[in-house]
Formats: C-alpha cells, sequence, structure tokens
C-alpha cells in the first residue's frame, strides 16, 4: 500500500465532500505496512527510551520486532486489542504546578500513532486556517505572525482576550468528543478503539485510576483529539471572523466591533476593533458557548482583556504596541515570564547540589538548554538586549558552580576555565546566548493543506520539558574518564595503538564491584585506556575467568 497516496485521497475527499462521513478505516490500522510506519515514527521520538506501565521500552520492543508487530496485528484484526493504562508522571509548569502526563505503553502508542496516521488528514481538510497547535507545518510562529499581522495600525485591534480554559486536557467530555469524531467518522470499529484509549485509566504509583473525562497528556493521539474538540470554537467564531470585507466596514460605521481568533491547542486570543465593553460583552459570550455548548470553563483568573498599549502574553511572548521609529507600532519581544523560567532551569542545572557532575557534561546541558530556548525566540523584535542579559547571569551562575566544585576564588575559575572571554574545559564552551541574534520569520502564517498538496509533513519541535540537566550514572565519570585519556596520550594500553576520542574507552583495572565504596575505584590509579576492540576481549576474558572462579 502507498500510505502517502491513501492519505492524500482521504484529505482530498475529506475536503471535496465536507459533510461526508468515513467508513472502512479500521482495516487502515490493520495493514502490514500502515503498522510498521506508526511504529517507525514511534520510534523516532525522544519518548521511545521511556517504557509505559508494562515496562517495555523500544529497545525490548524491537528485540523481536517483527514477532510484536504480527502479534499487534492479529489482535486487532481478532478485535482482541485491549488499550492499557497510561503510566502517570509529573512535569513542572511554568507556574511551578506540576502537570501530570500519561505514557502510554509502546504498543499502544504505535496504535495511537496508526490511528493519527488516519484521522488527521481527513480532518486537515476541516480544521481552521487560524488554528496552529499540534498540526503539521504549523508552529507557534505561524500564529504569532498572524497576530501581528492583525493588529496593524490600520486595522485598530487594540482590545485584546486573553483566553485560558481551566484544565483543558482534563475535563474534555468523550461523550461528546466521540459524538464530534463520528460527524466524520462512521466506522463503528474505529471509533471503539478510539473510546477504549480514553477510558483506559492511569496508573500512579500502582494504583489504577479511571478516566471520566479528559485525553491523557502524553498520548499521541491526544492532541488531534483535542483539536477536533477545540475545533467547535473555532467554528463558532467564525460568525465574527470569516465575513467579507464589506460586511465588517458596515459593521464598524454602525458601531459594532469586529473580531480576529487565534488558537494554539487550548490557549487563545481573540482580538477585538472596538470598545472596551463590547470586547467584555464577546468574553462573557465565549465562557457561555464553552460552559454550555462544550462543557468547558474559561479560567477567570488568567482570562483577562488588555489594552495592546499595555501588551499581553502568548505562548511565551509578549505582543506590546509601543513607539517606534516612525510612530506607533507593534513589537514581539520574550515575556517576563519566559525569562525568569529560563533562568529558573539554569539555577536548577547549576545548584550546590549538583557538584558531582561533570564539567563538560554540565556545559553540554547547559548548551542544550539554551540553543534549544534561543532558537525559539530568535523571531523577536529585539532578543540582543534580553539575550545579553541573560548571557551575563548565565556565566556567572556557572562561574560560582566552578569556584563552588574545585572551593576556588572567582579570579582563579576565571584563569583556569576562561578562553577568548568564555568558560569550557576540553574544548566544550559554554554557547553564548547572543549567539542568536534577531531574525525574520519570513514563512506565511496561512497555510495549505499539506496532504493534499504533497508538502513534506514537518512538526514544530518544542524546547525539551523537563530539560536534562547533566546528570550522569555515574556522576563525575566523564571527567575522570578525559583526565585518564590524556593521561595516556589516547594510547590503548595493549596495542599502544593512538586512536580518537570516541573510539577508546576508560576501564577499571580492579573491577568495580571489587570496591566497598564505588568512588574508590575510579582512582586514575586504578584506570587505563583501551580501544573498542581491547576492550571487548578483556571484557570476555573477565567472564570466563570468573565462571571458571564460580
Amino acid at each position: 500500500m502507498n500510505i502517502g497516496e491513501m492519505q492524500r485521497m482521504l484529505s482530498q475527499k475529506a475536503e471535496r465532500e465536507p459533510n461526508h462521513q468515513f467508513g472502512d478505516l479500521y482495516n487502515l490500522l490493520c495493514d502490514k505496512n500502515w503498522l510498521r510506519l506508526a511504529h517507525d515514527y514511534v520510534a523516532q521520538n525522544a519518548g521511545s527510551k521511556t517504557a509505559g506501565c508494562d515496562g517495555i521500552n523500544m529497545v525490548e520492543f524491537d528485540a523481536d520486532l517483527e514477532g510484536n508487530l504480527d502479534r499487534l496485528r492479529q489482535s486487532l484484526k481478532l478485535d482482541t486489542f485491549e488499550a492499557c493504562p497510561a503510566r502517570r508522571v509529573y512535569i513542572p509548569k511554568k507556574d511551578g504546578k506540576m502537570r501530570p502526563l500519561g505514557i502510554p505503553t509502546i504498543r499502544d502508542r504505535i496504535v495511537q500513532e496508526a490511528i493519527r496516521m488516519t484521522l488527521e488528514p481527513i480532518f486537515e481538510a476541516d480544521f481552521s486556517q487560524y488554528s496552529f497547535g499540534f498540526r503539521p507545518n504549523r508552529c507557534t510562529m505561524d500564529a504569532i505572525k498572524c497576530i501581528t499581522w492583525s493588529v496593524q495600525e490600520h486595522k485598530k485591534y487594540l482590545w485584546i482576550i486573553e483566553g485560558d480554559i481551566s484544565a483543558y486536557f482534563d475535563t474534555i467530555n468523550h461523550q461528546k468528543l466521540l459524538k464530534l469524531l463520528g460527524r466524520r467518522i462512521k466506522d463503528a470499529k474505529l471509533l471503539s478503539i478510539i473510546r477504549k484509549f480514553l477510558k483506559s485509566g492511569v496508573m500512579e504509583r500502582k494504583l489504577f485510576k479511571d478516566t471520566v473525562l479528559g485525553t491523557p497528556q502524553g498520548g499521541i493521539i491526544s492532541p488531534l483529539l483535542a483539536n477536533v474538540y477545540l475545533h467547535e470554537l473555532d467554528k463558532y467564531m467564525e460568525k465574527y471572523t470569516a465575513l467579507p470585507t464589506k460586511e465588517k466596514s458596515a459593521r464598524r460605521e454602525h458601531g459594532s466591533a469586529n473580531f480576529v481568533h487565534v488558537r494554539y491547542a487550548d490557549d487563545f486570543v481573540v482580538l477585538c476593533n472596538g470598545t472596551k465593553e463590547q470586547t467584555y460583552t464577546m468574553k462573557d459570550e465565549l465562557q457561555q458557548f464553552l460552559s454550555h455548548s462544550l462543557r468547558l470553563n474559561l479560567s477567570m483568573e488568567k482570562t483577562k482583556v488588555t489594552h495592546l498599549n499595555d501588551g499581553f502574553d502568548f505562548l511565551g511572548f509578549k505582543v506590546i504596541r509601543e513607539m517606534g521609529a516612525k510612530g506607533m507600532t507593534t513589537k514581539v519581544i520574550i515575556s517576563d515570564k519566559s525569562m525568569r523560567k529560563h533562568l529558573d532551569t539554569i539555577q536548577i542545572a547549576t545548584s550546590p547540589d549538583t557538584h558531582e557532575d561533570s564539567v563538560t557534561i554540565k556545559i553540554k546541558a547547559l548548551n542544550r538548554i539554551i540553543v534549544g530556548w534561543c532558537r525559539y525566540f530568535q523571531y523577536t523584535s529585539r532578543p540582543r538586549k534580553q539575550l545579553g542579559r541573560l548571557e551575563y547571569l548565565t556565566y556567572w551562575r556557572l562561574t560560582h558552580w566552578l569556584g563552588r566544585k574545585y572551593k576556588l576564588m572567582m579570579p582563579q575559575v576565571i584563569r583556569r576555565f576562561q578562553l577568548e572571554g568564555n568558560l569550557g574545559e576540553h574544548g566544550v564552551f559554554l554557547t553564548r546566548h547572543t549567539n542568536y541574534g534577531a531574525q525574520h520569520y519570513k514563512k506565511r502564517f496561512l497555510k495549505p493543506n499539506p496532504y493534499t498538496t504533497q508538502e513534506r509533513l514537518t512538526r514544530e519541535e518544542l524546547p525539551e520539558t523537563p530539560p536534562w540537566m547533566g546528570t550522569e550514572e555515574r556522576p563525575g565519570w566523564n571527567d575522570i574518564r578525559l583526565a585518564a585519556l590524556k593521561r595516556d596520550h589516547y594510547t590503548c594500553f595493549v596495542c599502544k595503538k593512538v586512536f580518537p576520542e570516541d573510539e577508546l574507552q576508560v576501564d577499571h583495572i580492579r573491577p568495580y564491584r571489587r570496591f566497598k565504596r564505588p568512588v574508590d575505584a575510579n582512582d586514575l590509579r586504578n584506570l587505563w585506556t583501551m580501544c573498542i576492540e581491547c576492550h571487548k576481549k578483556k571484557t570476555e576474558f573477565d567472564r570466563q575467568m570468573e565462571s571458571r572462579m564460580r
């Protein structure tokens, strides 16, 4: 089966026939090639190394890949497939609270990916052009560019509703969601398996909890299902936003307001070119619609009406109207909350209880945090001033971390670790925030359906949450390893040949497990450098000797 062609045909039919209900989709999930591609997509995700509640990760699943995929396909064909509960973990939110994350099993992830591959081409034909979150070929900067295009001075969209839905992913009504899916999907088997995932529950600390509402954040199909649900909000707003230009002009002449609606997943803003009172009226109208039609609640604490001159935060950015060189203009800068959150992450990574971490590994972790964060915000109006402040604070956070680690004064740290104004060791240096200067986002925010135009499908890569902090299985091992390699001049102790760093391994002369205190095993006097081949032979010899001793 040509999967790309099948997806194109599904999407084309959905575009041609907006009221068509698709049947006989379940057979796609049972197709060998369809499941195999779903597996390949799941295996590419960084989370593939993480196991679900059955304890099986992708490496273990792939040990018998063909057998596991065949058994999965047979369970789908015979309609005996049952979804497992998602393993619940918690990750920190921007406000310091913890967000629940549901991690499905590998087999469930593959089936969910196969479902997404089936449903997404159909619903992409329906979704609004002003919905940007978790959709192919769309990203946060498309949403921001849509806002800045809408608030040009001559359009007078000066009042903003900052929409925030309370616990959105946890309060989606299953019955309502399945009804919305049923408008396009009449395949009972496919709807049944989606219902199984919705009702599969979660495992938290070996305790099972039923799921009556919501879709677990972390599930592969959850973002798509969330967009299907909130597409109703997009359609409701179209009675204001999709009006012809003449009708919008007539509304303004009669004192009525016009609106622009921009949504990214469950975060949305509504722009109004009318009065403050008209904006509050729309806010109340939205609250009524969400409550009565979708059984959702606006967070009254976070949903605010703001003037563009005061600025508003959206997706980590701050959009604000200010005086520029040519008069009043709207700018996009990094929000104060995003700045504080980034500094908090740097502070956690360089906290006093991390001094055992290796210097090079710590710097690599900081660079990973800095690069991901700066790439996300590099399209702002004046990033250099804000990034310069972050660069300064990060430099001194790392300087103090090095000082505490080695019990050195600041001048000593700078003399030992600074080269050409930057901190580093063994060729690994701290990345500067200001390396990522301002860039202009040139892509258009109104995108064609990627399934019917045969465009290459891309998905937005957001900064890691939570990020890797530079932890090691054996804290400090990388520093010790580099010291041993340098002492031995990158030469294998056995074959006496010189090798590149990545082709050498540092081994314990006296085995690690024979020490009462593991830290004693890592003394440089107990370490020697070996090439990969010699290390394999030595490991095999050690195993043979141990088996004889038993």
